[in-house]
C-alpha cells in the first residue's frame, strides 16, 4: 500500500502514531508522513517518508489567536481553521502521488472534509478518546448560543462552499469518525459504548518512539521505591508544584525521578536533594519501566505509557481531555486524582504513599498493561488496514 499519514505538530498526536507506522513499513508498505519538521527524524526513523508543511500553514500555527477562551468552542474553532488551512496542501499532496489511503489525525488533518473529497479510504487516527458523540449538550451547538460558536459555523460554511461538498455537523467534525478508524488504547479504557469494532481497531500505546540520549542510570535507585513526576511538555511552568514534590519526598526511602519542563529552571528549585534526580527532560520510556507511582498531568499518551508498563498513577489534570483522562483511570480503580492547585506536601505524600500500598489498584494496573501489550505486540491492525484497503478497492 502507499499510504499519505496527515498529521501536526504536538508530541501527544505524534507520538501515538510512531509504532503503526513502524509496523506497516516493515511489511512492506510505503508511508509519507506530513507533520511539522521538529518531527521529521522521528517518522524517517520509522521508515516513512516526511512531508514538511508550507510556509503558509506555519505561519498559521504560529499566528492564530482564539476569537475567545471557551474551551469547547475554542478547540473547534482551531480545529476548523486548521482544516481549512491544511486541506489545500494536502490535495496538492495527492495530485503528485497516487495513494491507496489517507491516515488523518482526528484534529488536525480534515478527515470529516476529505472523505467527501477524495476517492480514496479516510481512516481517522484518534491521539485521544475517541467519542461517539461531543462532551457538551445539544444545547450549547444551537447557533446564537455564543460568538465563538457561530464564528465555528461560518468556518464550517465556507469550507463547505470552497470544496462543494455537503456540510457536515460540529459533532460530526468533533467527533472525526472516518471511514475507519485507529485508537491507541484498549477499548475498555476509551469507555465509549459507541465506539466499538470493527468501525474502530484499538492499536495499544505506542513505544517504539526515538528518545533524546541520557546518561540515566538507575541503578543508584537500588531497592527503594521509585516515583517518577511529570507534566508532559507543554504546560510545565509550575515552579511552586515542583517545590511542593521537594518538600513532599525530600530525605525519604523514596528515589524521586522528575522533569521539570523547559519554563523553569533546575536552579530556581534551590537545594536538590540525594534522593532526587531533576531535570529539564527525562526519557519517560525508560523511567516508566522501573517506576512504582507516576505522578502525571493525565496526557493522553503519558497515561497509556504508564497502562502499558502497569504502573498506578496520581493524576494532576489541568485542561482538555486531562479531566476525562483522569476520571478514567479513578473510575476504573487505576489511579487516584486530585487538584495540583489544593496539593499541599502532606497530601502529595500521603496520596502516593496510599497508591503504593494498593495492591488492588496496581493488580488492576497489571491487568490492562497485559491486554496492551497483546495489542501492540500484535499484527492485527496493520492486517486489518490492508484488508480494509483491499475490500474498498473491490467495492469501488
Amino acid at each position: 500500500m502507499n499510504i499519505l499519514f496527515v498529521n501536526a505538530n504536538l508530541y501527544g498526536h505524534i507520538n501515538p502514531t510512531l509504532g503503526l507506522v513502524k509496523k506497516l513499513t516493515e511489511k512492506g508498505n510505503q508511508v509519507s508522513y506530513f507533520c511539522s519538521e521538529s518531527f521529521s527524524e522521528q517518522v524517517t526513523k520509522m521508515g516513512a517518508k516526511w512531508i514538511g508543511f508550507s510556509n503558509k500553514l506555519d505561519l498559521f500555527l504560529k499566528e492564530y489567536r482564539p476569537t475567545d477562551r471557551h474551551p469547547f468552542f475554542m478547540l473547534m474553532e482551531y480545529m476548523l481553521l486548521y482544516d481549512e488551512a491544511v486541506l489545500p496542501e494536502i490535495l496538492e499532496i495527492i495530485k503528485e502521488d497516487q495513494y491507496d489511503m489517507i491516515i488523518c489525525d482526528s484534529y488536525f488533518g480534515g478527515a470529516c472534509f476529505l472523505k467527501q473529497i477524495v476517492k480514496v479510504p479516510v481512516v481517522c487516527s484518534h491521539s485521544s478518546f475517541a467519542m461517539s458523540k461531543t462532551p457538551v449538550p445539544e444545547r450549547m451547538l444551537v447557533p446564537g448560543f455564543h460568538p465563538q460558536l457561530d464564528h465555528c459555523y461560518q468556518i464550517l460554511k465556507r469550507i463547505c462552499e470552497s470544496y462543494n461538498i455537503e456540510e457536515p455537523s460540529l459533532e460530526q467534525v468533533f467527533t472525526s469518525k472516518g471511514d475507519l478508524n485507529i485508537v491507541y488504547t484498549t477499548q475498555d479504557f476509551n469507555g465509549d459504548d459507541g465506539v466499538y469494532e470493527p468501525d474502530y481497531l484499538f492499536a495499544g500505546p505506542s513505544i517504539e518512539r526515538i528518545q533524546e540520549a541520557d546518561d540515566l542510570d538507575l541503578s543508584v535507585v537500588g531497592e527503594r521505591k521509585l516515583i517518577y513526576i511529570s507534566l508532559g511538555s507543554l504546560n510545565t511552568a509550575f515552579l511552586d508544584f515542583y517545590k511542593t514534590c521537594i518538600s513532599a519526598f525530600r530525605n525519604t526511602d523514596y528515589y524521586v525521578c522528575m522533569s521539570i519542563g523547559k519554563k523553569c529552571e533546575v536552579s530556581q528549585l534551590g537545594e536538590i536533594p540525594q534522593n532526587f534526580l531533576v531535570k529539564s527532560f527525562l526519557p519517560q520510556l525508560e523511567i516508566l519501566k522501573r517506576a512504582d507511582v507516576f505522578i502525571t498531568h493525565a496526557g493522553f499518551n503519558s497515561v497509556n505509557e504508564a497502562l502499558y508498563f502497569g504502573v498506578p498513577m496520581l493524576a494532576l489534570p489541568q485542561v482538555n481531555d486531562q479531566h476525562m483522562v483522569a476520571k478514567r483511570l479513578v473510575s476504573m480503580e487505576l489511579g487516584m486524582s486530585e487538584s495540583i492547585k489544593e496539593l499541599s506536601p502532606e497530601t502529595l505524600r500521603s496520596k502516593t504513599e496510599a497508591l503504593i500500598m494498593d495492591k488492588k489498584i496496581k493488580e488492576n494496573c497489571m491487568k490492562i498493561s497485559r491486554e496492551m501489550r497483546n495489542l501492540t505486540e500484535s499484527e492485527q491492525t496493520v492486517w486489518k488496514l490492508e484488508k480494509f484497503v483491499d475490500t474498498w478497492k473491490e467495492r469501488k
